[in-house]
């Protein structure tokens, strides 16, 4: 699966549980709102009127007085319009049915207080009403909160859940294919050709990792076919100066043989064994003749050397081998060269 898309189902789910928790949130704190705010105030409401009512009753004797009865009167249309409950509206209907006998200027006494007795009655009932019904949606509200707090939880729990997957997994499925990349690229400078590198976390990487190893395998080819080059080239010429007649060995830049052939071994006598990488100063030391070669800078005049009695004159060619230093400066190659080592050519001469 590609980076892309990954990062698409990973953010994209976090979208999802974001939306799906502000839904949530807003959805709860609007019922708990009306829950509140709407119903809850009717209740209070009737409870209000229903107090201005006892009020009246127990502040006035009776028969009512015009402007108690139209206190209580007004007090009982608000109730009328203001039912809520169920079996509230029989109450309130009772209780303007004994209202109505409270007024009767026709009725006596008796019946007034008997009346006054059924309107306590209606207003206890509806009191007790819209009490049960604020414990009910009070009991629902406090369901509601509960609900919505298990509910937004579990929703927080998911958002937690999902944004520490990613901050866990993300950096590291970033991160370590770049490691491996870096430690790769190391190997290579080191000349270690056989590194691979297998990414399997997303194709951009595997792609990647099949580009690297293609690169690696073409470098090991190049440096082989280059390798063999330079092996073949050196042959040839340690095969041609081998069958030179003349004396030719050659040394590096730390004074250490590169090569000898035969003919300056044995004119030069230093043995059978390999004289390849060793110091030329060490080797002077026990041959008199390798030191005046060294040290001989009159190469104009022929060189005498007596060989096992024979008087034989060598014409001495000395070459300084220079090799180029090129580096990139600023964009701009910059060319300079430093000494690799030295050539020593003696040929025979007739003195």
């Amino acid at each position: 699966m590609k980076i892309k898309k990954k990062l698409l189902w990973g953010f994209g789910l976090l979208f999802i549980v974001v939306m799906i928790f502000g839904a949530i949130s807003v959805y709860y704190i609007k019922i708990i709102s009306e829950t509140s705010n709407v119903t809850l105030k009717n209740n209070y409401k009737t409870l209000t009127f229903t107090r201005e009512m006892r009020s009246v009753l127990d502040e006035n004797d009776l028969p009512l007085m015009s402007r108690a009865s139209g206190a209580f009167d007004l007090a009982l249309q608000k109730q009328e319009n203001n039912i809520t409950e169920p079996g509230e509206k029989k109450a309130t209907d009772s209780l303007r049915h004994a209202f109505t006998l409270l007024i009767d200027r026709l009725s006596d006494l008796n019946q007034k207080q008997q009346a006054e007795r059924s309107a306590r009655l209606q207003l206890k009932r509806i009191e007790e009403l819209n009490m049960h019904a604020i414990e009910l949606k009070n009991e629902y509200t406090h369901s509601t909160v509960s609900k919505a707090t298990l509910y937004l939880g579990s929703m927080a729990f998911i958002t937690f859940l999902i944004l520490f997957i990613l901050i866990v997994n993300f950096p590291g499925f970033i991160l370590n294919p770049l490691r491996e990349l870096t430690d790769g690229l190391d190997q290579v400078s080191r000349k270690n050709y056989d590194t691979r590198l297998k990414f399997n976390t997303s194709e951009e990487f595997t792609q990647l990792a099949g580009a690297f190893n293609t690169m690696i395998v073409n470098l090991g080819e190049q440096e082989n076919a280059d390798l063999t080059k330079i092996i073949a080239a050196e042959l040839r010429i340690k095969i041609l100066i081998e069958e030179m007649q003349d004396v030719v060995f050659g040394i590096n830049e730390k004074q250490e043989i590169l090569f000898i052939n035969h003919q300056a071994n044995k004119i030069l006598k230093l043995g059978e064994k390999s004289l390849v990488g060793q110091s030329v100063l060490e080797l002077s030391k026990s041959s008199h003749l390798l030191k005046m070669i060294l040290e001989n800078n009159d190469v104009e005049n022929p060189l005498k050397i007596d060989l096992d009695g024979n008087v034989l004159y060598f014409k001495q060619k000395s070459i300084e081998v220079v090799v180029p230093n090129l580096k990139t400066d600023f964009d701009t190659l910059q060319v300079a060269s430093y000494p690799a080592g030295m050539i020593h050519i003696l040929k025979e001469i007739n003195g």
